[in-house]
């Protein structure tokens, strides 16, 4: 091993590489805890030095890592989400936004409204994939009626605001901001849509992009592709480096991924990958690799609901009583979870109330929904009681007979809703908007937080995305979980457990079990492809739990 002189060199040097190339267009290739925002700062100052007034925007696809990246960056750029920056845009630039008011609403869930639009209008003929379209930039008639409907409604949802912004600016190009640096995270992420209106802000402005392609996840959920990044790195207009090291985990994880990486491959799988190097850096992870050596595989002989046999929930309990108090202090200092459990909703829904009737604040990570809700409604419509969305939604959800019997005719003449509802339902649920009260959770959040105990956070793969924590739990990987199928292994599924094995700061446990409920259930493969050396085994039955003598 290299002296620690050495190594803090090395990534000195790389980061300055970075830094001090004069080319307008870079991908830098980093893996898990490789120090991006510590390289972005140093972006944005040598941007910023001799340039007053100079602008910067800095996007990402991932919440959580905006809000990382915003506490430390935003005295020196815009931070915002790509969708964020898309209605910023919006707002203020009337071009861009036509067809909208500058009061327009975001409402997630409009892709719903606007397929039942096209049911009633279409009879007989299935809504198209909307967002699919959109997420593809995809421009025919089918999105056409998405944006009408969109305009009728003065709202948008997400993707439709990339997709505006994007062919608004393909129109007319100069339209598009100037920055003296963009930069973007996460870039593996971004579908093509995305992908096209960073091609045109790139045009006026010098772009980095910073991305990972082990780290693809969301292919078939949002159109993502890790042929994006890939032909970044084989084109001639960018500028390739990289961050070497990874400072976020102990170095069993580190050797563990190198170990999955290598068996992904020699099955074939993984083909086209950047090549790159992941490597273990003691001068931040020292202490934590000599504490913490080996991961841990735990398998039970059950998993069932019960607390008795929810074996799952009471050794996670078990690890969480035997975190230490400075290591508590830790995660809440550094504003990560203490612990984070990372499986199918199917494990952690027994696993999540299990602790939380044991005393446990508990967290979930819970990813947005297509359902449509009669507070939405009621929300809008106190603020505005003549919202299109507002009344469309109220009409969705309650379905009165006068709607049904005359929607189509409604929706095809133009006319607002407002003045087309009968005076007795019109005053009815504008009462109930008048009254309507958001729900108030400051007292619950101050009530549960407490510095002196762990916090715990539950989520799937997919929202482990920008999260780490120091101890992870990955909860039931399983063959037919994952991989689903051991001959037709998909590259995600491999991506999905490198990057649950990554969020780990200090220790990582396997849970896997023989039979979950009635189902017989057998250790994933992937495990095996871990070095045994690395790995800890532990069996866990009924006499685990008997009173020790």
């Amino acid at each position: 091993m290299l002296p620690h002189e050495d190594l803090k060199r090395e990534l000195a040097e790389a980061t300055a590489k970075i830094v001090g190339s004069v080319r307008r267009k870079k991908l830098v290739v980093a893996g898990p805890g490789a120090g991006k925002t510590y390289l972005f700062k140093r972006l944005l100052k040598a941007s910023s030095s001799g340039n007053e007034g100079a602008t910067h925007l800095v996007v990402s696809f991932i919440n959580a890592l905006v809000n990382d990246l915003a506490k430390d960056l935003s005295e020196l750029a815009k931070v915002f989400t790509f969708h964020g920056y898309c209605r910023y845009v919006l707002h203020r630039n009337a071009f861009l936004r036509e067809g909208l008011s500058e009061t327009f609403k975001v409402y997630p869930r409009l892709p719903t409204i606007i397929k039942a639009d096209w049911a009633i209008l279409n009879t007989g003929i299935d809504p198209p994939e909307f967002v699919k379209q959109m997420r593809r930039a995809v421009e025919d008639d089918t999105t056409r009626f998405y944006l009408r409907r969109s305009d009728f409604y003065d709202a948008v949802g997400f993707d439709d605001m990339v997709y505006r912004v994007y062919f608004q600016l393909l129109e007319r190009p100069e339209s598009a901001e100037r920055f003296d640096l963009i930069l973007v995270d996460e870039y593996q992420d971004f579908n093509f849509a995305e992908v096209g209106l960073l091609e045109v802000l790139a045009r006026k402005s010098p772009i980095v992009i910073a991305g990972d392609d082990d780290q693809v996840l969301y292919g078939s959920w949002r159109e993502s592709s890790c042929d994006f990044i890939r032909s970044l790195y084989n084109s001639a207009d960018f500028e390739t480096c990289s961050l070497p090291f990874c400072m976020r985990c102990p170095e069993v994880v580190i050797q563990a991924f190198g170990d999955v990486v290598g068996r992904a491959v020699n099955r074939g799988l993984l083909k086209g990958r950047i090549p790159k190097t992941f490597r273990y850096y003691p001068p931040a992870k020292e202490a934590d690799s000599v504490a913490h050596p080996k991961i841990i595989h735990i398998h039970t002989s059950v998993q069932k609901k019960g607390d008795s046999v929810n074996y799952f929930g009471r050794l996670v309990e078990q690890v969480v009583q035997g975190i230490s108090v400075a290591d508590i202090k830790e995660s809440h200092v550094n504003g990560y979870p203490t612990v984070l459990l990372i499986g199918g909703h199917h494990y952690l829904d027994q696993v999540g109330p299990y602790l939380a009737r044991h005393g446990y604040p508990v967290e979930e990570r819970i990813g947005g929904d297509d359902e449509i809700r009669r507070e939405d409604a009621l929300r809008l419509l106190k603020d505005d009681a003549s919202s299109n969305l507002g009344w469309r939604i109220a009409l969705e959800v309650d379905r009165p007979a006068f709607f049904v019997e005359n929607a189509a005719a409604w929706l095809a003449s133009g006319m607002t809703l407002v003045s087309l509802i009968p005076p007795e339902y019109r005053e009815a649920v504008l009462s109930q908007a008048a009254n309507f009260e958001e729900p108030d959770n400051a007292e619950v959040s101050a009530a549960t937080y407490d510095e002196s105990r762990p916090t715990i956070k539950l989520t799937s793969f997919e929202g482990a995305k920008g999260l780490s924590a120091q101890y992870v739990f990955i909860v039931g990987v399983h063959e037919d979980d994952l991989p689903r199928s051991v001959s037709k292994i998909r590259d995600v599924e491999v991506c999905k457990f490198l990057v649950a094995l990554t969020r780990t700061r200090k220790e990582c446990y396997i849970l896997t079990t023989g039979r979950f409920g009635e189902k017989k259930t057998k250790p994933s493969v992937f495990i095996n492809w871990i070095a045994d050396k690395r790995k800890v085994y532990r069996y866990v039955d009924k006499t685990f739990w008997a009173p020790k003598r």
